[in-house]
C-alpha cells in the first residue's frame, strides 16, 4: 500500500511540475489560452523602458551641458604657414584667419634676404582659438657695429 501512496505522490507532484512548466511557458491553465504574446510584449516593453528611454532620460542634463560648454568656447581656425613669407604678406594672411602676429626675434647673421619669417609659433596647420598671437622670427640685416 505504501508503494501505491508513494506512486500517486509522485503523479501528482509531476502533474504539478507540469502545470508550473506550461504556466512559464505562457498558458494559462483555465482554458489554455496562450499568454506567450502578452507575456513576451510586457517583457519588451520592460526592457525598452529600462534599456532605452531611461538611460536616455538621465543623459539628456548631459547632452545639454556639453552642448553649452561647446557654444561657450571661442571660434577656432587653422593656422596658415607663414614661414619664407614677408612680415606685411604674413601679417595679411594671418589677419584673414583672425589671428595676430608678434615678432619674437630678429636674426641677423643669416644668409638670408632680410625681413623673411624663418619660424613660427604655432606651427602651421595646428588649430588655434580666434585671437591668437602668432609668433615669428624673422630674419634681419646686420646692423652697422656687426660687418
Amino acid at each position: 500500500m505504501d508503494s501505491n501512496r508513494s506512486d500517486h505522490i509522485h503523479k501528482e507532484r509531476l502533474h504539478d511540475y507540469e502545470i508550473y512548466t506550461w504556466f512559464l511557458l505562457g498558458y494559462c491553465i483555465r482554458g489554455k489560452k496562450p499568454l506567450l504574446v502578452a507575456t513576451l510584449t510586457a517583457i519588451a516593453f520592460v526592457a525598452f523602458v529600462c534599456f532605452i528611454v531611461l538611460p536616455a532620460i538621465a543623459l539628456t542634463p548631459l547632452a545639454i551641458s556639453v552642448r553649452r560648454e561647446r557654444l561657450s568656447r571661442p571660434p577656432q581656425t587653422t593656422v596658415p604657414v607663414v614661414v619664407g613669407l614677408s612680415y606685411k604678406t604674413a601679417e595679411i594672411k594671418l589677419r584673414e584667419a583672425n589671428l595676430n602676429i608678434r615678432v619674437l626675434a630678429n636674426l641677423h647673421d643669416l644668409p638670408l634676404e632680410p625681413g623673411l619669417i624663418i619660424d613660427q609659433t604655432p606651427r602651421g596647420g595646428e588649430r588655434v582659438d580666434w585671437g591668437t598671437v602668432i609668433g615669428v622670427t624673422i630674419s634681419a640685416e646686420a646692423p652697422e657695429w656687426m660687418r
